[in-house]
């Protein structure tokens, strides 16, 4: 009952278009895998976490959260973290906000994983910015807190100050959401992700399908 209960919960969280259906009696899946493969990633990741080749899949990951971030925002979207070779200074111009300073290299991406930004298009600062740290492995919890959203506003000067954002493939369970929203912010688990796999650059599909193939085969 505990189970049913729960999927019935999640079928709600995905709204009008969730990748099951519950009845009475049985389950019914409403997707076909091989044409949602970005929904595949995130369940293979929520069961398997990500303890191999963890940099390529955490960069695949943020380049997924990017494209539903992207989708959810209608704006931009800059992914920064490391070893990316974008800087603060990119990030202050492209923004069009002040830039001070920039980290020092012991603090590599200063837990920044993409900065998401909707402007006016006037060239002026002061606008919907959102700070987002992304988590595919199974020790997410650690990570709530990990992008210090004071020493952004340090190393650029805001002018309407930034929201914190965090993504990953789990579903965070209905009575911890709340404290893990005051934690991190904005948060896009597993089904607001998928409401926001619309229009999926065609190059990250095919990356994340053969990711998914591999994985499958591997468990098999």
């Amino acid at each position: 009952d505990d189970v049913w209960l729960e999927l019935e919960y999640r079928q709600q969280l995905y709204g009008s278009t969730p990748p099951f259906e519950i009845n009475s009696h049985s389950i019914t899946p409403k997707i076909i895998p091989n044409e949602s493969p970005e929904y595949v990633m995130c369940l293979l990741l929520s069961i398997l976490g990500n303890s191999e080749d963890t940099t390529n899949t955490g960069k695949l990951f943020e380049r997924l959260s990017g494209e539903a971030i992207k989708n959810y925002t209608h704006g931009s979207i800059i992914i920064y973290g490391f070893p990316s070779k974008q800087r603060v200074e990119d990030i202050a111009r492209s923004t069009n906000e002040k830039f001070n300073f920039s980290p020092t290299s012991n603090f590599k991406d200063r837990g920044l994983d993409i900065i998401a930004w909707r402007s006016f298009e006037d060239g002026r600062c002061g606008q919907i910015v959102i700070l987002f740290q992304c988590a595919s492995g199974n020790n997410w919890r650690l990570k709530l807190l990990g992008l210090p959203i004071e020493a952004w506003n340090n190393y650029i000067a805001w002018g309407s100050k930034p929201l914190k954002g965090f993504t990953l493939p789990k579903i965070i369970k209905k009575d911890l959401f709340n404290e893990c929203c005051y934690e991190a912010g904005v948060i896009l688990d597993r089904t607001r992700m998928y409401k926001h796999f619309t229009a999926i650059d065609s190059g990250l599909k095919t990356e994340i399908k053969a990711w998914c193939d591999t994985k499958i085969r591997e468990c098999c």
